[in-house]
Order: structure tokens, then sequence, then C-alpha cells
């Protein structure tokens, strides 16, 4: 039974895996992996080619290891595991202390709120995928549900890329709504594959979902919060 259920809809979550991997490569590209192509300012620093690199390999390891069990290579896919769970926490290490030097430096994309207060957005994005994926590697016996975690992890990831998709469209207001929103259209788009093809939703997607909603409610609230702004001044090393 689990190995029936570690191999349910496979080319699904692989072809989501690379969806998710596309709307990072296409969000990143002008700033990052094309950088010397679009010739954007300004030049990076240590710590966000850092940054690029750890995010970009487990970008590509999330990829592959969806590829894995696609092609029935589950073995493989385990022994991968270890070095998935050291890489993220490494992503999370680094992406934290990538969004507290921005906010201490002032770096915000344009449109988007004050530093201090943008600051909110990368960090509770970074606390959901962190518990996302802890729950999931705690499942890792039960394959039905770890897959449909880790998927609904990888999708919080977009959020930046969202943002910087809608700054190049234009749509330089709507950049937080869209990087809150999209990753729940993602998610909603996983939930209705498993409607159509299980007649239900499963238990995992409901707490992603749920998950989901206190992250968005967290943002919204520290958009607009004093005790938020207190909070990240003392993060940043500043005075309140």
């Amino acid at each position: 039974m689990a190995q029936e259920q570690a191999g349910e809809g496979r080319w699904f979550y692989f072809s989501m895996a690379v969806l998710s991997a596309a709307i990072i490569f296409a969000g990143f590209a002008p700033s990052y992996y094309l950088k010397n192509v679009f010739q954007a300012p300004p030049p990076l620093s240590p710590l966000t080619s850092l940054h690029g690199i750890v995010f970009t390999a487990w970008t590509l390891l999330s990829v592959l290891q969806t590829g894995l069990i696609a092609v029935n290579r589950p073995g493989l896919h385990r022994n991968l595991g270890i070095l998935g769970a050291v890489l993220f926490g490494v992503v999370i290490a680094v992406g934290v202390t990538t969004a507290i030097v921005a906010g201490q430096l002032g770096h915000v994309p344009p449109g988007a709120p004050p530093p201090l207060v943008f600051m909110a957005l990368p960090l509770v994005a970074m606390t959901g995928v962190t518990i996302l994926v802890l729950i999931a590697l705690a499942n890792r016996s039960r394959p039905g549900v770890h897959k449909r975690l880790m998927l609904a992890g990888f999708f919080l990831m977009t959020a930046p890329a969202l943002h910087r998709l809608s700054l190049g469209a234009g749509y330089v207001e709507a950049g937080t709504w869209v990087s809150l929103i999209g990753p729940d259209l993602l998610l909603l788009g996983a939930a209705l594959y498993d409607l159509v093809s299980r007649r239900r939703i499963h238990p995992a997607y409901l707490c992603s979902a749920l998950i989901y909603a206190a992250l968005n409610v967290a943002v919204i609230w520290a958009f607009s919060s004093p005790s938020w702004l207190a909070f990240a001044t003392r993060l940043v090393g500043g005075s309140s």
C-alpha cells in the first residue's frame, strides 16, 4: 500500500515542481540568473550570491527528488533526502540572514513597504516553509503526507519570484499581494488535482492551507503593526 501511495500521481508532482522552479527562474532571471544579459544594477554582494547559490541548489534538488519518484527510483530519492535536509537548513539560515541584512541596508523592491516592514514578508514565508518541511521530514514513512507537504513548502518558495514577476509586468503596487496569493493558487491547483483524481482532498493539503492562511494573516498584521516594527528594529540592531 505504501509503495502504491508513493507512486500515486508521480508525474503531476514532478510537473508542479518543474513549474515552481520555472517561476523562480523567471522571477530572478533579470536580477540574478541572467543579470549580465539584462545588465541590472546593483552588483551582487557576497551574501546575495551565496543566497542565490544555495537556493538554486535546493530548487534543483527538489525537482530532482520529484523526478526520481516519477521514474520509480525511491531508493536514490531516500539517499538524497539527507543531503536535501542539510541543504534546506543552509537555505533557511542564509535566507534569514539575507532578509535581516536587507532590512539593515534599507533594500526593498520598488513599490514595497518600508524596509523593516517589508522584512516581515520573507521572514514569515521562511517560517512557514520551515514548518511544512519539518513536518514533511517527520512523515517520511507516510509518502502521501510527505510529498504533499514538501510540494506545499516548495510553492511558498516561489513567493519572492512572483513578487519580481509582478514588478516586471508593471504591477508595482500589487507585488506584495501577488507574492501572497500566488502560492495559494498553486496549492489550490494541487488540492483540486486531489479532488479530481482521488475524489477527496488529502488532509496534508488542508493542513498546508491552514498554515498558508496563518502566514498571510501574519504578514498583513505585520505590515500595519507597531509591535512588528519595534521587533524588526531590535532584530536589525537598531533602537526602537
